[in-house]
């Protein structure tokens, strides 16, 4: 028979019980996830805003943009930090995020109190409540089953969440306690499940050669545009605003390239992306994007709203930017209109040497050369317009255009 050593101390496992520590209620602490979302969310969007815009971009550009899923990591590598950082000072000096200040909750250090958290308590604490959401919140189910409502970020930190209220949460019942666990261990089971699969089939495409790069191109912002690789910003806008006026290119198209201007550079593209909108919109949207235009009235961008808004005001296209090119080409239609049918040839020609709008204006310099070889039979005081080209400069286009087109 053994005897039991009375004088050795009796040894019993501890389980803490709820009824021992002021255990805050689940829904108020959901309650509090979704104020801390309100309150810090446009904070958070405020700050990654520009990296947001710059990826939105190149994907715009290139929907297989090796830029865009590298900026698209740095976005979300910056959440991370800037959440985890908030998160982690409001802890340190608060012992509470917003919303849980709100619903009277704190966290403390547990089981070895502390008067406050350090800082390494609440940086990884906020860093493991951040990973929870890599693994769809999965680890926030254990709240519903544990018996002091503690996730994997409390027990990786040694904190826990307290109330202040005189009524506090007394655990979860042994029927829900099981029911989560089981659920957990199905859910973890899935979630590897299509892990596994996910990984090899990756696997296999990479074998196949489905992530090779094919031809190294990238895809433009708008494929009707051709001969643009070199061109950005207001230029790439400005030639898409001509080609749209020499029925080159879609509206589509024009309305692409006037979003990705608007997100690649807003402050200085914006009036001519404006200006690309009134083109392709009709009624009260037309007269709302002609008012934004000309907010300020005296903008070379404003005169040349007014100029095609007006169908023809000489002197509004005269107060436009005369380095743009969709300028250019209205002041040589503008020529032709008026019968100066060598100024119209000059315009185009100047033109023309921008490789993306050459072929689109070949139309309108054959029909100045026909028109100015025309006025030859007519008298010079019968034109209604103004007085034809001097012979030397005739002969110069007729020329130029034989040489071209190789007509004898």
């Amino acid at each position: 028979m053994v005897f039991p050593d009375l004088s050795a101390p009796e040894v019993k496992p501890h389980h803490p019980k709820s009824s021992t520590v002021p255990v805050a209620f689940v829904a108020d602490r959901f309650i509090a996830l979704i104020l801390d979302f309100l309150i810090l969310s446009p904070i958070v969007s405020l700050l990654v805003a520009g990296l947001v815009r710059q990826t939105k971009t190149f994907f715009l550009l290139n929907a297989n943009s090796a830029e865009g899923v590298v900026a698209a990591g740095l976005v979300v590598m910056a959440v991370v930090f800037i959440v985890t950082f908030l998160q982690s000072v409001f802890l340190y000096f608060w012992q509470a995020t917003p919303g849980q200040i709100f619903l009277q909750l704190r966290v403390i250090a547990y089981p070895v109190y502390q008067p406050r958290l350090s800082y390494a308590q609440c940086v990884i604490r906020s860093l493991s409540w951040t990973f929870s959401f890599v693994l769809l919140a999965l680890p926030f189910m254990e709240i519903l089953s544990h018996p002091l409502r503690r996730a994997f970020p409390d027990r990786a930190a040694d904190t826990l969440v307290i109330t202040l209220k005189k009524v506090h949460d007394d655990g979860p019942h042994p029927i829900e306690s099981r029911f989560i666990n089981s659920w957990m261990r199905m859910s973890l089971l899935f979630l590897l499940l299509f892990g596994v699969l996910g990984y090899f089939k990756t696997y296999h495409s990479l074998l196949a050669g489905e992530y090779r790069e094919k031809g190294g191109t990238q895809v433009a912002a708008c494929k009707e545009m051709r001969g643009s690789a070199d061109l950005e910003g207001v230029a790439r806008l400005d030639a898409a605003l001509s080609l749209y006026l020499l029925n080159e290119i879609s509206g589509e198209c024009l309305d692409k390239e006037a979003e990705v201007a608007l997100w690649g550079d807003p402050v200085n593209a914006q009036p001519l992306a404006y200006l690309a909108k009134y083109l392709l919109a009709d009624g009260e949207a037309q007269e709302q994007y002609l008012s934004k235009i000309c907010e300020d009235s005296s903008s070379s961008t404003c005169a040349l709203a007014r100029y095609m808004a007006e169908e023809g005001n000489f002197d509004d296209l005269e107060q436009a930017d005369g380095h743009l090119w969709t300028t250019k080409f209205l002041k040589s239609e503008e020529l032709f209109a008026s019968n100066d049918f060598a100024g119209s040839l000059k315009a185009i020609s100047e033109l023309q040497k921008n490789p993306i709008l050459q072929s689109g204006l070949e139309k309108r310099f054959v029909r100045s050369v026909w028109a100015l070889r025309d006025a030859e039979l007519i008298p010079q005081g019968g034109n209604g317009g103004r007085m034809p080209a001097s012979a030397a400069e005739q002969e110069s286009w007729i020329d130029d255009f034989k040489e071209r087109y190789e007509v004898p």
